[in-house]
């Protein structure tokens, strides 16, 4: 039955139960509240500053490693980009230098789903969704990403998951089989 069930699940609730079970270890009551050090700090990652126009991490065992972030962001681009290099660790924890063009990718992908799913939690969503069905003019896309200091690509990017879920569950109750569609840019 366990089987069963993992295997009707998507990515993208696969990353999100990720990025649940990575902030069950925190009391975070409001999204501004979610602190990407502390979160590395807890899993025994280091994360250094350095003056170098890149950020990386360099992983260890057990999901651990330093994370090397370029100095001199803007406080939101940093969060979300911690974020994303906690993920690699976390889920990856491998090096990618010998690793293939492809695999680097998913890499990427996975790590970005993930963060936008940390950093954005649906439970900090479902706020901006009532909020946007309260106002009769809508939300913006720069009020979502102030919400949760993040970029506003990145807030984009998060709702376009959700969007994709919905479009997902629209087509399995259509046609009572199992899927999703993926917006891929």
């Amino acid at each position: 039955m366990q089987q069963r069930k993992l295997l009707h699940k998507t990515p993208l609730e696969y990353w999100e139960e990720r990025a649940n079970h990575v902030l069950s270890h925190f009391n975070y009551q409001e999204p501004d509240e979610i602190d990407i050090y502390e979160i590395c700090y807890r899993y025994g990652i280091k994360v250094k500053h350095h003056n170098k126009d890149t950020t990386f991490s360099v992983p260890k065992e057990g999901r651990r490693g330093i994370i090397y972030l370029q100095s001199n962001l803007p406080a939101d681009e940093e969060r979300a980009i911690l974020a994303e290099e906690f993920c690699h660790l976390y889920a990856h924890a491998m090096d990618q230098l010998s690793a293939s063009k492809y695999f680097i990718e998913k890499q990427e992908n996975q790590a970005k789903r993930m963060a936008a799913y940390l950093l954005m939690p649906s439970r900090f969503m479902e706020n901006v969704y009532k909020m946007a069905e309260f106002n009769e003019i809508g939300v913006l896309i720069e009020e979502i990403a102030d919400y949760f200091v993040v970029p506003e690509e990145f807030a984009h990017y998060r709702m376009q998951l959700d969007a994709s879920r919905e479009m997902g569950r629209t087509l399995r109750r259509w046609r009572g089989e199992y899927g999703s569609i993926e917006w891929i840019e």
